[in-house]
């Protein structure tokens, strides 16, 4: 089956979520080498919020995030604040938010145009309702990506998806639009 992703941005900004469902799959390279568009995280983000993952054998126990390999690799840029309209943005949306990471991310995604991943239900609805440009990826869209664009087979997908329930204690909601596929997946 070929991938139906497709995106008219040329970059994509994710915020702590999906770095941290990512990071918890155990494949976070092969995710974002296989995203067909330049990939970033904003510097307060990986150095405040996306920060750990837990172990895998559920005990409560973390490890640390390191972004480190796959910055190196090219797979992945940092990004910080700019200019005075990304900041103005920052600051509207912190105030609206609550969340400085959401709220960076999203001003940096605005002001150049990007795309966000983000799996927040509140950054959701907000940036839906007040920057009905801004094009918003899901943790999900971006797993079912990778999954049809490298032809990941049953057993690997289901491990993914099992660690990013596990690790990253991301579950999707009954009402996401992928919850179905994730339902065939996880429980193979």
């Amino acid at each position: 089956m070929t991938s139906q992703f497709h995106i008219a941005h040329n970059c994509i900004i994710l915020d702590a979520c999906c770095i941290i469902n990512f990071y918890a799959s155990g494949r976070m390279g092969d995710i974002l080498a296989s995203i067909p568009r330049s990939v970033t995280v904003a510097a307060y983000v990986r150095s405040q919020e996306a920060r750990a993952v837990y172990t895998a054998d559920g005990l409560g126990a973390q490890e640390a995030i390191d972004l480190d390999l796959y910055i190196d690799q090219g797979l992945l840029r940092v990004v910080d604040l700019e200019t005075a309209a990304e900041n103005a943005h920052y600051i509207n949306f912190a105030a609206n938010l609550g969340d400085d990471g959401e709220a960076i991310t999203g001003a940096i995604a605005v002001e150049r145009d990007w795309a966000i991943g983000t799996d927040d239900g509140a950054a959701t609805k907000f940036f839906r309702q007040r920057c009905p440009q801004l094009r918003i990826i899901s943790s999900l869209e971006l797993l079912k990506h990778w999954a049809e664009a490298e032809r990941v087979g049953a057993t690997e997908l289901e491990q993914a998806l099992r660690l990013v329930r596990i690790r990253g204690r991301y579950q999707p909601h009954t009402r996401h639009v992928l919850y179905a596929w994730w339902q065939a997946h996880y429980n193979k």
